[in-house]
């Protein structure tokens, strides 16, 4: 019985090492996140103040890649930004991949390309779940796509393209649904907070 009561606390113990030591390991990461982009935002010379607070708000996996979008939000100018910087990940570190974008735009559109593949990337954030659906149009019309049920207040979605020719498709039109399915103008769908 007193094998089993030790055997219990050992154990205890040890999941609530582990917890704790995931749970740092998660916090370390997004400060040591919110850093890099900070760093990044200074050497952009867009006025930005050294005082200036980012926020991660969500890190995102492109699917079946080791490489992430950071989704992140910070005030400068009266304004508040929100923005996507990449990351990849090696040896359970974050290592910036060299882009970011950010905007006063509530839902933004970006292209990356990995293992010559090119991916669409809408992100954005859905006040109180405005957004039921998006719609992505490409300029040469040939492909579109749809990201159906955004059940969240902030998404990333990442969609992998039939070309690797940027000009075919940036700029995307992006048109946003009501929970009704009712077509939202750009300014409801990307500037109403």
């Amino acid at each position: 019985m007193l094998k089993g009561i030790a055997l219990t606390i050992v154990l205890m113990m040890l999941c609530s090492f582990y917890a704790n030591t995931t749970f740092a390991n998660q916090v370390s990461h997004a400060e040591g996140l919110e850093a890099v982009i900070k760093e990044k935002l200074l050497q952009d010379g867009n006025d930005i103040k050294s005082s200036v607070k980012v926020e991660l708000i969500r890190l995102d996996k492109v699917p079946q890649k080791n490489y992430y979008t950071a989704l992140f939000s910070f005030k400068a100018h009266s304004s508040t930004y929100l923005g996507e910087a990449s990351f990849i990940k090696e040896n359970d570190e974050y290592e910036y991949a060299g882009g970011h974008g950010y905007g006063v735009n509530r839902i933004n559109q970006t292209t990356i390309t990995l293992d010559n593949q090119l991916y669409s990337v809408i992100y954005g954030e859905n006040f109180n779940k405005r957004i039921s659906s998006i719609s992505a149009r490409f300029p040469n019309k040939t492909f579109k796509y749809n990201i159906n049920w955004i059940d969240s207040p902030y998404f990333v979605h990442f969609q992998k393209l039939p070309t690797t020719n940027m000009k075919e498709v940036y700029p995307s039109k992006i048109t946003c649904y009501d929970q009704k399915h009712h077509k939202l103008t750009w300014h409801q769908c990307a500037r109403v907070k």
